[in-house]
């Protein structure tokens, strides 16, 4: 079984619970991970059996840029249930971390994942 996790990919969304902090796109830096299995060693080197990565960060990015969720909470369960429907993604796990809030606060991150 392969492990793929694609980290701290920066991405900007219209996001938070006032309507002030939405009217503008905040920095966002979102990891994704999830698993899979390649059934022969002979596939190993055919996209037609791998995942492909750039595909899957694309979209993944397109989705959270187009978004207009309050949540963060919201945000990683969309994520994932659009992830999933899309690449048929297992164990998936999606944290989001907002930068900006984090650094207002003093502290180093300030994220939500699932």
């Amino acid at each position: 079984m392969f492990k793929v996790e694609i980290k701290n990919l920066n991405t900007k969304a219209h996001i938070g619970i006032p309507n002030k902090e939405r009217s503008r796109a905040q920095l966002l830096k979102v990891t994704l991970s999830f698993r899979y299995n390649i059934a022969k060693k002979n596939q190993l080197d055919n996209i037609k059996y791998l995942k492909d990565y750039s595909v899957i960060t694309k979209s993944l990015k397109t989705f959270i840029e187009n978004s207009r969720y309050k949540s963060l909470e919201r945000l990683v369960v969309e994520c994932s249930k659009e992830m999933k429907k899309n690449f048929k993604l297992k164990d998936l796990h999606v944290s989001i971390n907002k930068v900006a809030v984090a650094k207002r606060y003093g502290c180093e991150s300030l994220s939500v994942s699932q």
